[in-house]
C-alpha cells in the first residue's frame, strides 16, 4: 500500500526540528556568551594602555634621544686621539752604457704616528650644554602630555561604549513598548473600538524602533571596535564587556582658580615657555662662535727606514684660533636666532590664549550639561507618567492612536538624550581636568621617566 505524502510530514518536522537544534548548538560554540566575556574596568585600561599605546612609547624614546644631547654637548671638550701608518717602499735601478755593472736601491719607510688633541677653551660648550639639558626637561614634560592626553582619549572611547549600552537598553525597552501598544490597538480594533489605522500606526511604530535598535547596535559594535583599538586588543581578548565605574562627583569651581591652575601645571604651556630660554641658548652659541678657540695638541712620530737609522720625535703645541670673517654666516644665523626668540615669545602668548580658551570651554561644558541634567530628568519623569496617563486614556476611548505614539516618541527621545548628556558629563568633568592638567596625575607623575 503506498503511502500519501500527507504521512511523511511528521518525520520531516522532527527531522527539520533536528537540524535547526544542531545549527543552534554550533552557533553557540563560534559566539562567546556574554556572560563570559571578559570583563575590562576603566582602571586596568588606563594600565594597559600606559604599557601598548604606540604614542606613549614613541614619546619615551624621545626622552632617551633627549637624554644623549648633553653627552653630545660634552664632545667640544673631550680629547681626540687619532692614529696613524704608513709603508713607502721604493727601488731605485741604475745602468751604464759601459761596463760598470748595473746597481740597484731598494728603500723602505714606515712611519707610525699617535696624536692627541685636547680643546682648552670653547665658548660655544656651556650655551649647547645648557639648551641640551633643556631639550630634556621639554622631552619629560611632552611625555607627561601625552600619556594625560592617551589616558583621557581611552576614559572618552570607554564611556561611549557605556553610553551606547545604556541607549541599546533603551531601545530594547522601546520596543517592547511598542509591541504593548500594537497589541492594544489590535485588541481595540477587534472589538470594533478603534479603526484599521490605529493598528497600522502601531505596526509602523514597531517597526521603528526595530530599525533604532539595530542602528544603535551598529554603532554600539563599532565604538567597541574603537576602544579595542585603542587598548590595542587581538584576536579573542577583542570580545569584552565593560565596568561601570564611579560616575565622578566633583563639581566645577571658580573659573579664575582653573586657570590658575593650568597655567601652573599645563606641560604644553610650560614648554612653551622653555622655547624661549632654548632659543636664547642658541643665539649664546652663536656668538660663541665669535670667541677664539684654544686647544692643545700632542703628537708622537716612529719612523724605521731600511736605508738609514730609525728615527722618533714628537711634538707639543698650543693653539690659538681666532675667527676673523666666515662669509657672513654667523650674522646670518645670529639674526636668525633673534627672530627665532621673537617667534618663540609670540608662539608662547598664543598658547596663553590656547589654554584660557581650553579651560573655558570645558568649565562651561560642565556646568552646562549639569543644568542640562537636571532638568532633564524632570522631563522624562513627566513623558513617562504622560504615556502611562495615554495609554489608560487611550485603552478609555478618551484618546487617540496618535496621542499614544506621539507620548512614546517624546519618552523615547528624553531617555536618549539623558543617557547621552549623563555619560557626555562625566566626560566632561574629566575633560576639564585635562585642561588643567590634573586628570590622572598620580599615573602621569609615576609613569617611567628614563
Amino acid at each position: 500500500m503506498k503511502k500519501s505524502p500527507a504521512s511523511y510530514r511528521p518525520a520531516l518536522r522532527l527531522v527539520t526540528l533536528g537540524v535547526l537544534l544542531v545549527l543552534c548548538m554550533g552557533s553557540r560554540g563560534f559566539a562567546e556568551p556574554a556572560s563570559k566575556r571578559k570583563v575590562i574596568t576603566l582602571e586596568q585600561a588606563y594600565d594597559r594602555t600606559l604599557i601598548s599605546d604606540q604614542s606613549v612609547r614613541i614619546a619615551y624614546i624621545e626622552i632617551r634621544k633627549a637624554n644623549l644631547l648633553p653627552w653630545s654637548a660634552l664632545t667640544k671638550l673631550t680629547p681626540r686621539i687619532t692614529g696613524g701608518y704608513s709603508y713607502n717602499h721604493s727601488e731605485t735601478k741604475t745602468s751604464s752604457l759601459f761596463d760598470v755593472p748595473s746597481s740597484i736601491g731598494v728603500a723602505g719607510t714606515q712611519n707610525t704616528n699617535l696624536s692627541l688633541q685636547q680643546t682648552l677653551i670653547d665658548f660655544t660648550f656651556f650655551p649647547a650644554y645648557r639648551y641640551a639639558r633643556l631639550s630634556g626637561v621639554t622631552a619629560r614634560l611632552q611625555y607627561q602630555l601625552t600619556i594625560r592626553n592617551v589616558l583621557f582619549g581611552v576614559a572618552k572611547a570607554y564611556y561611549e561604549v557605556l553610553k551606547q549600552q545604556k541607549i541599546v537598553a533603551v531601545d530594547k525597552d522601546t520596543l517592547e513598548l511598542a509591541k504593548k501598544q500594537l497589541q492594544l490597538s489590535q485588541d481595540q480594533y477587534d472589538v470594533g473600538a478603534v479603526s484599521k489605522v490605529d493598528v497600522l500606526r502601531g505596526q509602523s511604530t514597531l517597526e521603528s524602533a526595530k530599525q533604532n535598535l539595530i542602528s544603535d547596535q551598529n554603532i554600539l559594535a563599532l565604538d567597541r571596535d574603537v576602544l579595542a583599538n585603542t587598548l590595542n586588543l587581538q584576536g579573542a581578548a577583542r570580545e569584552f564587556d565593560v565596568a561601570q565605574p564611579e560616575d565622578s562627583t566633583e563639581k566645577a569651581g571658580k573659573l579664575e582658580d582653573h586657570l590658575a591652575e593650568a597655567y601652573a601645571n599645563r606641560e604644553d604651556y610650560k614648554v612653551s615657555s622653555i622655547a624661549i630660554q632654548q632659543n636664547i641658548e642658541l643665539r649664546n652659541e652663536v656668538i660663541g662662535h665669535y670667541a677664539p678657540t684654544v686647544s692643545a695638541q700632542f703628537a708622537k712620530n716612529w719612523a724605521e727606514r731600511t736605508s738609514a737609522a730609525n728615527s722618533d720625535s714628537w711634538d707639543a703645541l698650543v693653539s690659538v684660533q681666532v675667527p676673523i670673517f666666515t662669509g657672513g654666516q654667523r650674522e646670518i644665523d645670529l639674526r636668525t636666532a633673534h627672530h627665532n626668540i621673537d617667534e618663540a615669545r609670540l608662539n608662547l602668548e598664543t598658547t596663553a590664549k590656547s589654554v584660557e580658551s581650553d579651560v573655558r570651554t570645558t568649565w562651561l561644558e560642565v556646568e552646562t550639561l549639569h543644568e542640562t541634567i537636571q532638568s532633564l530628568e524632570a522631563q522624562v519623569a513627566a513623558n513617562e507618567q504622560n504615556y502611562k496617563d495615554l495609554v489608560n486614556q487611550y485603552q478609555a476611548g478618551t484618546a487617540t492612536s496618535l496621542d499614544t505614539q506621539t507620548g512614546l516618541i517624546q519618552l523615547v527621545t528624553t531617555r536618549t538624550t539623558l543617557i547621552t548628556q549623563i555619560y557626555q558629563y562625566q566626560i566632561a568633568l574629566r575633560d576639564l581636568q585635562r585642561s588643567m592638567a590634573s586628570f590622572q596625575n598620580k599615573r602621569v607623575k609615576s609613569a617611567h621617566i628614563p
